[in-house]
C-alpha cells in the first residue's frame, strides 16, 4: 500500500496539472511554437493525468479492502463465541431411567450462553442430524437476517452443515434459545437451554438458571396400533427394550399412542430425586432465573421464604411485594429474588401434583431442595 502522504502528493500533482492548463498562458501557442505541439503536450498531460487518478482510485480500493478485512478479523477476535451441535442423545432423566430425545451438545438443555449487555455475540450452530434446523433467540428483538423465518443462508442449517448466528446482547435479561416455529418439534423432543444478558449495573450475590422442561415419551414397539417412533430421535433397536428405555415424540404423537406413555417433567434435564440441590449462603441475596420450555404453566412455591418478581420476560419491573408462589406460563421466563436470611433445607417445586411425582412416587419431577451452607465449603 502506498504511504497516505504519497496519495496526497498524487492528488496534489493532478490538480495542478488541471491547474496549469488552465492558466492564461501556459498553454498557449507561443509556449510550445505550433499548434500541433501544444496539441502534442495536451495529450502527453491528460494521459498522465488519467494514469494518476488510476492509481489513486487504486490504492483508494485496497485501503478499503484493507480496513473491511480488519474490521472483520476485529470482529471476530472480539465476539463472544458458542458453539451448539445438534444431535441425537439419550439423557438419563433419574437413575435408571432414560429418554432418547434431540440435543444441544450431548445434554437437555444445552449450554448456557451467558454474555453482558452489550456483548458482540456468535452463536455457531452444526447440524448432526438427519433433519434441517434453525435458531430463535426467544424475547431478543435481532434483525431478520439473523432471526428471522429460516430460510437458504439466513437461518436455515440442514444436515451436516454448519451456520453462524451473530448479533449485539442487549437488553440485560433472562432469555432462551430453540430451533424456530417451524421446527417446534425439535423444542419439544429436547432442543433448547438458556441465554443470559448480564447487566453491567445490578449483580446478585447468588445467580441461579432453572429450565422447566417436559418430555412426552413412549416406549416404541408396544402400541396397539403398531410400531412407532419419534419424528426425528432414535429409537431402541429392539421391539422388546425395557421400559427404563423412552422415545420422546411431539405431543400430537403422544396423544394418539395407545402403547406405554408417560410424561417427564424436567428442571435442567433432570426429574426428582436427580435434581441437584440449590446451595446458598445465609444473608446473601439470591436470584432465581425461572425460563419455562414446557407446553404447561408451573406454579412455583419455595417454603420458608418469599420471592419477589424481579424480571418477566427480560423486562424489569418495579416491586410488586412478595408472594410465596409464582405462576410461571409457557415459554415465560420469571426472574425472582429472596434474601437467604432463613437457614435449613427447604422445597422448591411445582404446586402441581402431576409435575411433581414419578408415576405416583415422590419426590418426582419438578421439585428440589435449596439448601443453606456454610460460605468457607463454597
Amino acid at each position: 500500500m502506498i504511504p497516505t502522504s504519497k496519495v496526497f502528493q498524487t492528488l496534489l500533482l493532478a490538480v495542478g496539472l488541471q491547474l496549469s492548463c488552465a492558466a492564461p498562458g501556459w498553454c498557449d501557442l507561443g509556449t510550445f511554437g505550433s499548434l500541433g505541439q501544444e496539441q502534442a503536450a495536451e495529450k502527453n498531460e491528460l494521459e498522465d493525468m488519467r494514469n494518476e487518478m488510476n492509481d489513486i482510485k487504486s490504492i483508494t480500493k485496497h485501503a478499503v479492502s484493507d480496513l473491511n478485512k480488519i474490521n472483520t478479523k476485529d470482529a471476530k477476535n472480539n465476539a463472544r463465541e458458542f458453539h451448539l451441535i445438534c444431535k441425537e442423545g439419550s439423557i438419563e432423566v433419574f437413575p435408571g431411567t432414560k429418554v432418547n430425545c434431540l440435543t444441544y451438545n450431548g445434554h437437555i438443555p444445552g449450554p448456557v450462553i451467558r454474555v453482558q449487555e452489550g456483548d458482540l455475540v456468535r452463536v455457531v450452530v452444526h447440524n448432526q442430524m438427519h433433519t434441517a434446523t434453525s435458531l430463535h433467540f426467544h424475547g431478543l428483538v435481532l434483525p431478520q437476517s439473523v432471526d428471522g423465518l429460516p430460510r437458504r443462508d439466513g437461518g436455515l442449517v440442514r444436515p451436516n452443515d454448519t451456520y453462524s448466528y451473530q448479533f449485539v446482547a442487549q437488553p440485560a435479561g433472562t432469555y432462551w434459545y430453540h430451533p424456530q416455529i417451524v421446527h417446534s418439534d425439535e423444542k419439544v423432543q429436547g432442543m433448547y437451554g438458556a441465554l443470559i444478558v448480564d447487566s453491567k449495573d445490578s449483580v446478585p450475590d447468588e445467580d441461579f438458571v432453572l429450565i422447566l422442561g417436559e418430555l412426552d415419551a413412549i416406549v416404541p414397539g408396544n402400541s396397539a396400533s403398531g410400531t412407532a417412533h419419534a419424528a426425528h430421535a432414535p429409537a431402541p433397536d429392539s421391539e422388546a427394550a425395557p421400559a427404563s428405555t423412552w422415545t420422546a415424540v411431539t405431543p400430537t404423537k403422544f396423544a394418539n399412542f395407545t402403547g406405554n406413555k408417560r410424561i417427564f417433567y424436567l428442571v435442567n434435564g433432570q426429574s426428582a430425586p436427580a435434581i441437584p440441590p440449590i446451595e446458598v449462603v445465609q444473608g446473601k441475596k439470591v436470584r432465581l432465573r425461572f425460563i419455562n420450555a414446557s407446553q404447561r404453566a408451573v406454579p412455583i412455591h419455595l417454603s420458608g421464604h418469599k420471592l419477589e418478581i424481579v424480571n418477566i420476560n427480560g423486562e424489569p419491573i418495579q416491586s410488586q411485594g412478595s408472594r410465596d408462589t409464582v405462576d410461571i406460563g409457557p415459554s415465560d421466563r420469571v426472574d425472582v429474588q429472596f434474601t437467604a436470611d432463613n437457614p435449613g433445607v427447604w422445597s422448591l417445586g411445582s404446586e402441581l401434583y402431576e409435575q411433581t411425582n414419578n408415576e405416583g412416587k415422590f419426590p418426582g419431577g419438578i421439585a428440589l431442595v435449596v439448601r443453606y451452607v456454610d460460605a468457607s465449603t463454597r
